[in-house]
């Protein structure tokens, strides 16, 4: 789900987004302000991007664990919570370590996409291919991506700046369940991955009807299209060690022909080794200040 873009009193703009699985639910809100290029002075002219300046997760959940005299659940999850309560198969742990490589597998599902022109739309996804796998590139897909990877399965991207005419992609993808370890209450069950993406535009200027040279204000901001997908993991990615979905994780590429054209680092010989450990020991006692730089 998505709320927004919204404009608040303060005139930043609001876009929030939301998942929820089993009595669980995740909801993260970006706030970007009016900014100006540097050298500009701030309200000599109208605001030419939004910057991002807060950004606001929130875990929330409806497991009555505590209750007062009237029978309301009181406290937010916590981690002490769920050790002592483990959550039951089919509602999210939100406390718990999530290798960054687990992102990294085969996922099927479901697809949900909106968008002003098309409308509502769903489809099945057999397999999700590598360029659609956006929950795998932590640091995004474009430059000036701002990105978050948090605890419980948890990643966020949006747009650091947003400008009239370029729309940006704001992203939250969440890991609620990891596949069921044996002989655990949730044996044979599958990890789920839970993606919302949402278009936003902004700052489109309102040209006056008298002139076409003349800007009379900005139009409110705009929700270009959605995306919400529910998967499931059903496999391995084939042909991929665990270093390399580690080593993809981090958005580092390895090219196995260029690795072979790099030459060796060379071994020092123990005569270099003696000089070198000289020429240190020289410029020491000439400053003993020049220990700090080696």
């Amino acid at each position: 789900m998505v709320i927004g873009p919204s404009v608040l009193k303060s005139g930043a703009m609001s876009t929030e987004l939301v998942l929820r699985h089993g009595d669980g639910r995740v909801r993260v809100t970006f706030q970007h302000a009016p900014v100006w290029e540097r050298g500009v002075e701030p309200g000599s002219c109208p605001p030419q991007g939004l910057k991002l300046f807060r950004t606001v997760v929130s875990k929330e959940k409806l497991r009555a664990i505590t209750e007062d005299t009237e029978g309301t659940i009181q406290g937010p999850p916590t981690a002490e919570e769920e050790k002592s309560n483990p959550p039951q198969p089919g509602n999210p742990k939100f406390f718990r370590p999530v290798p960054p490589f687990f992102w990294h597998a085969k996922w099927s599902g479901t697809s949900w996409t909106w968008g002003p022109q098309t409308g509502d739309r769903g489809w099945a996804i057999q397999e999700m291919d590598e360029v659609d796998s956006w929950h795998g590139r932590p640091a995004g897909d474009a430059t000036g991506t701002w990105s978050l990877r948090l605890p419980g399965g948890i990643l966020i991207q949006c747009p650091r700046v947003i400008v009239g005419g370029n729309a940006g992609i704001c992203r939250l993808a969440w890991m609620p369940e990891d596949e069921g370890m044996p002989g655990s209450a949730n044996d044979g069950g599958t990890a789920k991955l839970l993606r919302v993406e949402a278009s936003v535009s902004a700052l489109e200027p309102i040209i006056s009807d008298d002139d076409e040279n003349m800007m009379v204000g900005f139009y409110p901001p705009s929700l270009g299209s959605l995306r919400a997908d529910i998967m499931e993991k059903v496999g391995e990615l084939e042909g991929q060690s665990l270093e390399d979905r580690e080593r993809a994780s981090e958005g580092y590429v390895w090219d196995e022909e260029e690795s072979e054209s790099v030459s060796p680092m060379k071994e020092m010989t123990e005569e270099e080794k003696k000089k070198q450990i000289d020429e240190l020991e020289r410029q020491i006692k000439k400053d003993p200040r020049n220990a700090l730089d080696f």
